[in-house]
């Protein structure tokens, strides 16, 4: 098959589910970043700010945010949670800020508060020094 599309494919494994798999992972990531544009989009018009040209002026910060996907998988895959660049502890005031500001604006901030309450928990649970791929253990259970 993959002969048939002229190597544009990916053996992934063995198992016939497992690309399937990849794909709602790949759709799980997806919909974190089409909630959050909106979100973000509704925080700057908000404000009158028009949202056309903050793609650009984001670009520079999604790029880093992608490139440490890479890093957060070795994590996941090795069950270490260093925080390189930064721990959980240290994220939470700028989410609170985020579910503040959503608010203040009339924005709804159910979205920023998911990720406010997640980050409470793991300081909680005193893994609030680890990075943001300790997340992992919460969505297992």
């Amino acid at each position: 098959m993959l002969r048939l599309i002229r190597g544009r494919g990916t053996l992934i494994a063995e198992d016939a589910g497992v690309p399937a798999l990849y794909g709602m992972a790949v759709h799980d990531t997806m919909w974190g970043a089409l909630n959050g544009f909106p979100h973000a989009a509704a925080l700057l018009s908000s404000e009158g700010i028009g949202v056309k040209r903050f793609p650009d002026d984001a670009q520079a910060s999604m790029s880093a945010l992608l490139a440490s996907f890479p890093v957060i998988a070795d994590e996941v895959d090795r069950g270490t949670y260093a925080a390189e660049y930064g721990a959980l502890q240290h994220h939470r005031p700028s989410v609170e800020d985020l579910v503040r500001e959503s608010a203040a604006r009339n924005v709804d901030a159910e979205f920023p508060r998911y990720t406010l309450d997640l980050v409470n928990k793991a300081v909680e649970e005193g893994v609030g020094g680890d990075s943001d791929a300790r997340l992992v253990e919460h969505f297992r259970k």
